[in-house]
C-alpha cells in the first residue's frame, strides 16, 4: 500500500516513514528542504503552495494519507500567530483539497494536546470527549485544523482520524521543546559554569516516546475510525523538575536559576492525557520506558557536544 507523509523530513516524519518501512508499506513524503528518500518518493514542496501541491498528490497516488506538515512551535506562534495559521489550516485545506476525489483509505490528520488547555482539576487526565479550550495561538491553529478536517472530510468524503498526541520525546529532536533543551543545557553547564537555567519546573507534562507515537499512527491508520478523535498518550503525568532530575542523575553538581525569558505568555499546570479509547480501538499502549529515552537524548547530546 502506497504511503504519503507530509513532512516527512520532519523529528517525527522520519520515524514515521522508518515504521511504514519496516512494515511492507511503500513510502513516499512531501516537505520542505532536502530529505533521501528512495525512488524519487520525496517531493520538496511548500503546502501552502495548492497547485504544486496537487501535482505532488496525483504524482505519489497515496493509498494512506499522514498529515503532520506544519508549524509546531507553541513559543514561535506568539510571536508570529499569522505563520502558525497558515502552516496549520490554510496547509490542512490545501492537502484535502489536493485529495478530493481520490480513492483514499485513510487520512491521520496530527492535531495536538495543547487544544484542551487548562485542566479544570488537578490530577484530571484529558479525554476527547472534553471540550477544547487552547490557551496559544498554535493550539487554536490545531483546532481549528481538526474542525476543518472533519468538515471538508465530510463533504469529500475522505476518512478523516484526528490524533492529539501529547509530549514526544526522542532522538534527533530539534531544540525549543523541553527534554532537548534541558539536554543541551546539562552538557554544556558540565562544562562551563554549572547552571542550567529553566522555565516553570512545576507543571505536569505527559512524555511518550516517538517510537511509541508512531506506531500509534500506523494502527489508526489501519485500524482506527474515521470520523473519530484518538489521544497518543502514556496516561502519567509527570513533573518537569522531575525530568530535569531523571536527566540530572550523573551531574548532581549542577545548579538550577529560573529564566523569567523561558515563562510562556500562559501555561497549561496539568497536561496528562486519558488513552483508555486508543488502547481499546486498536490495542495500543506505550512500550519504551521514559527512562530509557531520556538516557539515549542525553547520550545524543553528549556525542554532538
Amino acid at each position: 500500500m502506497r504511503v504519503m507523509i507530509t513532512g516527512i523530513n520532519g523529528f517525527v516524519g522520519k520515524y514515521l516513514a522508518k515504521e511504514l518501512l519496516e512494515y511492507g508499506y511503500t513510502v513516499s513524503g512531501i516537505g520542505m528542504g532536502r530529505f533521501e528518500l528512495c525512488d524519487n518518493q520525496y517531493r520538496d514542496i511548500n503546502i501552502l503552495d495548492k497547485n504544486i501541491l496537487k501535482q505532488a498528490v496525483e504524482e505519489l497516488n497515496p493509498d494512506l494519507v499522514f498529515h503532520l506538515a506544519g508549524n509546531a512551535s507553541v513559543s514561535r506562534s506568539w510571536t508570529d500567530p499569522k505563520a502558525s495559521f497558515d502552516a496549520n489550516v490554510v496547509g490542512t485545506i490545501n492537502l484535502l483539497e489536493s485529495l478530493n476525489g481520490r480513492d483514499i483509505k485513510s487520512i491521520i490528520i496530527v492535531s495536538s494536546s495543547e487544544i484542551y488547555g487548562p485542566g479544570k482539576l488537578f490530577g484530571e487526565r484529558f479525554a476527547e470527549s472534553m471540550p477544547p479550550n487552547p490557551q496559544n495561538p498554535y493550539a487554536t491553529s490545531k483546532y481549528a485544523a481538526e474542525r476543518i478536517a472533519l468538515q471538508l472530510g465530510q463533504m469529500y468524503k475522505l476518512p478523516i482520524i484526528n490524533t492529539r498526541p501529547f509530549n514526544h520525546i526522542g532522538v534527533s529532536q530539534s531544540e525549543g521543546f523541553v527534554v532537548p533543551d534541558f539536554a543541551r543545557q546539562i552538557i554544556e553547564a558540565s562544562k562551563g559554569d554549572g547552571i542550567i537555567r529553566v522555565g516553570r519546573l512545576d507543571v505536569y507534562r505527559d512524555f511518550t516516546d516517538v517510537r511509541d507515537i508512531v506506531r500509534a499512527y500506523r494502527l489508526l491508520a489501519e485500524k482506527g475510525l474515521a470520523g473519530e478523535t484518538y489521544n497518543i498518550c502514556s496516561g502519567e503525568g509527570r513533573k518537569i523538575s522531575d525530568i530535569l532530575q531523571l536527566m540530572c542523575t550523573e551531574y548532581d553538581d549542577l545548579a538550577v536559576q529560573l529564566d523569567e525569558k523561558k515563562i510562556r505568555p500562559s501555561e497549561n499546570i496539568y497536561a496528562v492525557g486519558d488513552n483508555s479509547k486508543i488502547k481499546s480501538a486498536v490495542g495500543w499502549e506505550p512500550s519504551y520506558a521514559i527512562e530509557d529515552s531520556l538516557r539515549e537524548v542525553l547520550n545524543e547530546w553528549k556525542n554532538r557536544m
